[in-house]
C-alpha cells in the first residue's frame, strides 16, 4: 500500500518534464526525416531530368519490309564505285541511328550527345555505333578524306549491328 501512495503523492510535473523532453526529441527525429526524405527525392528528380537510363529499344517484333528495303539501298551504295554514294550511305545510316535515338527519348543537338547519354548495359553495339559515328565526323569535317569501299562496308556493318539490337532491322 505503500508503493501505491507514493505513487499518487509522485510530482506530476516531472513526469510532464520528461514527457516534453521525449515528445520534442522525436519530433525533431521526424522534421529531420521529412527534410532528408525531400532532399533525396530533389536528388532523385534531378538525375532523372538530367540523363535518360531508358533502355534503347524500337518498340514491335518484327521489323518492317519498308525498313530492310531502305537498310538495302544504303548497303548497295556503301559498295558503290562513286566515293560520294559511299559518304552518302554512312550520312544515311548516321542519320537514322540519330532519329531513332531522338525517338527512344534521348536528348541531345546530334547523335554524339545522344550517345553519351546510353549506359553501355542498355545497348550492347554501343562501341560499334561510336566507330561508325567517327567515321561519319570524319566524313562531314575533312573534305579531302578519301573513303574504301571496305571503310564504308565496316561502318555500315557496324550500323547494322545496333539497328539489329534496337529491332529496326
Amino acid at each position: 500500500m505503500d508503493f501505491v501512495n507514493s505513487l499518487i503523492q509522485y510530482d506530476y510535473s516531472t513526469i510532464l518534464f520528461w514527457w516534453k523532453i521525449i515528445a520534442s526529441t522525436v519530433s525533431v527525429l521526424f522534421v529531420v526525416g521529412i527534410a532528408y526524405a525531400v532532399w533525396r527525392t530533389q536528388e532523385v528528380f534531378a538525375v532523372l531530368r538530367g540523363s535518360h537510363k531508358i533502355p534503347v529499344v524500337v518498340t514491335g517484333a518484327e521489323p518492317s519490309q519498308k525498313n530492310i528495303m531502305m537498310w538495302k539501298q544504303m548497303l548497295s551504295r556503301a559498295s558503290s564505285d562513286d566515293e560520294n554514294e559511299r559518304k552518302l550511305a554512312i550520312i544515311s545510316a548516321d542519320s537514322l541511328i540519330d532519329k531513332i535515338l531522338e525517338l527512344a527519348g534521348y536528348h541531345g543537338e546530334n547523335l554524339g550527345e545522344r550517345l553519351k547519354k546510353i549506359e553501355p548495359s542498355d545497348l550492347d553495339s554501343l562501341n560499334d555505333v561510336w566507330e561508325a559515328h567517327k567515321i561519319r565526323n570524319r566524313i562531314a569535317h575533312e573534305p579531302d578524306l578519301h573513303l574504301s569501299r571496305d571503310e564504308a562496308i565496316n561502318a555500315l556493318s557496324c550500323y547494322e549491328k545496333v539497328l539489329k539490337e534496337l529491332r529496326y532491322l
